[in-house]
C-alpha cells in the first residue's frame, strides 16, 4: 500500500494496491485489487481457491485433457446448429451440411483408444450425431470436448452404435467381448452379447437329436466407473450362419469437460446396436463445477437377435430406460433384451428338438459406463439416467 483511500486534496482517489494484483485468499474467495487499484475486490472461486498459489483453482480434468481446458479460453463460442455430424477419425465437422473448422488435438491412451479432444470457448448444441469410422472397420476415436465456458445440450448428443458402425471409442478387450455362434450340423448357437458396466447375455445353446451347440459366452464387465481411460463399450459375438464378420456393435465414448457448466435438457446417448448378439453401451463422462440433468443420459446394451431367418429383429439401445427387446420368430429361439438402467442383460433362448434346424437366440448387449464429477453440491439431478451414474469429485490443480 502506498497512499490512502480517502481521497487526494483534489478528490481524486489515491491508489491503495496495485491494479489487478491477487492479494489473498479469504475461504473460498481470492481477493485482487481492482482495476483502478483503489479497493479490494473478492471474486468467488467455484472450486476453492488455490493452496499453491494466489489464484482460483483450476479443473483438472481426466484422462490428461487440463492443457487443452487452457487452450479452449482463446478459442471461439461454437453453436451447433439444427442439425451437426462430428467426424472422430478426421476432425471434421459440419453445422447443418456446412463445414465447421474447430480446433482439436490427439491424445493417446495407454490400452484404450486415441482421444480426439475439441476445444472450444463455449458450446451450444441440439441433434449432434459423433461418428467414429462409418465403415466399421473400427471404433476409430473417442470424443471429447474442453470448454473454458458453458456446455448446453438441448437436442439428442449422440454417439451410439449404428448396425455395424461402430461407436466412436468402442474397444474390445479381452474379456467383454461376447462368445461367437456355433453351427455343429442343424444346431446353430446364439452369439454372447457385449459386456463394460455390466455383463451382456449368453447366447442360446441348440441342440437336436444328432448333434448340439454351445451357445457363445456373455462378454464380462470391464473400464474402471471413473472411466479413465476413456473408452467405449463392446461388441457382442458374430452368428453362426454363411459366413457372418461382425456382431452388434458396442456404444461410443463421450467426455464433456466444462470449467463453469455443463446443461443437458435433451439427450446425451451412447448406446450399442443389435446384429446378431447386442452390442453394450458405451462411455459418458460430464465434468464441471456444476452438472445440470433435466433430460435423458443413456448407455443402454442392445437387443439380441432371434435365431430365425425371418422374424423380428432384436432392437438397438433406446433412448430411455427400457429394455432394448430381443428378436422373436415361430420357431427359432428368441433373442435376450438388451441391458438398461438396473436390469442385467437377457440370454438368448435356448432350442432342443427332436428333428430339424435347431436356431438359438443370441444375447443382449451389457449397460455401459455414466460418470459424474463435480464440485460439493455441483450434481443437480432432475432427469433420467440409464444405468445410474457414478459420481465423484472435480480434481482441481
Amino acid at each position: 500500500i502506498w497512499g490512502s483511500d480517502d481521497g487526494g486534496t483534489d478528490g481524486t482517489p489515491v491508489s491503495v494496491c496495485t491494479a489487478n494484483q491477487a492479494l489473498r485468499c479469504d475461504g473460498s474467495n481470492l481477493v485482487q485489487c481492482n482495476g483502478d487499484g483503489t479497493a479490494e475486490v473478492a471474486q468467488p472461486c467455484s472450486l476453492g481457491c488455490s493452496a499453491s498459489a494466489l489464484r482460483c483453482s483450476e479443473i483438472d480434468p481426466s484422462n490428461g485433457l487440463a492443457q487443452y481446458v487452457d487452450m479452449a479460453a482463446s478459442e471461439s463460442d461454437v453453436d451447433l446448429g439444427t442439425t451437426a455430424t462430428i467426424n472422430t477419425m478426421d476432425g471434421t465437422v459440419k453445422v447443418d451440411g456446412r463445414p465447421l473448422a474447430v480446433k482439436s488435438a490427439l491424445v493417446a491412451q495407454s490400452s484404450a483408444p486415441t482421444i480426439l479432444v475439441f476445444m472450444v470457448h463455449s458450446l451450444t448444441a441440439n441433434d449432434v450425431t459423433i461418428q467414429g469410422d462409418p465403415s466399421g472397420g473400427s471404433g476409430g476415436n473417442a470424443f471429447a470436448l474442453v470448454s473454458d465456458g458453458d456446455v448446453k445440450i438441448g437436442g439428442v448428443f449422440n454417439a451410439s452404435a449404428n448396425g455395424n458402425a461402430r461407436g466412436p471409442g468402442v474397444f474390445d478387450d479381452a474379456n467383454c467381448k461376447g462368445g461367437n455362434g456355433v453351427a455343429s450340423g442343424s444346431s446353430l448357437s446364439g452369439a454372447g452379447g457385449g459386456g463394460f458396466g455390466a455383463a451382456g447375455g449368453t447366447g442360446g445353446s441348440a441342440k437336436t437329436d444328432s448333434d448340439s451347440a454351445a451357445g457363445g459366452s456373455s462378454g464380462k464387465p470391464t473400464g474402471t466407473p471413473t472411466l479413465i481411460p476413456l473408452r467405449g463399450g463392446c461388441d457382442s459375438g458374430h452368428g453362426n450362419g454363411a459366413s457372418p464378420t461382425s456382431g452388434g456393435s458396442g456404444g461410443g465414448a463421450i467426455q464433456l469437460v466444462s470449467r463453469t457448466r455443463v446443461t443437458i435438457t435433451g439427450v446425451v446417448a451412447a448406446n450399442g446396436s443389435s446384429v446378431y448378439g447386442g452390442g453394450s453401451g458405451g462411455g459418458i463422462l460430464f465434468e464441471a463445477p456444476i452438472v445440470e440433468v433435466t433430460g435423458t443420459v443413456v448407455a443402454n446394451g442392445a437387443g439380441g437377435n432371434n435365431g430365425c431367418l425371418f422374424g423380428t429383429s432384436g432392437q438397438d439401445g433406446r433412448l430411455d430406460a427400457t429394455p432394448a427387446q430381443g428378436g422373436t420368430c415361430g420357431s427359432g429361439g428368441a433373442g435376450g433384451n438388451g441391458g438398461a438402467g438396473s436390469i442385467a442383460a437377457g440370454s438368448g433362448a435356448n432350442v432342443n428338438l427332436s428333428s430339424g434346424a435347431a436356431l438359438a437366440g443370441h444375447g443382449g448387449g451389457g449397460v455401459g459406463r455414466i460418470r459424474i464429477n463435480t464440485a460439493a453440491g455441483g450434481f443437480h439431478r432432475a432427469g433420467l439416467f440409464s444405468p445410474d451414474p457414478s459420481t465423484g469429485s472435480i480434481t482441481t490443480r
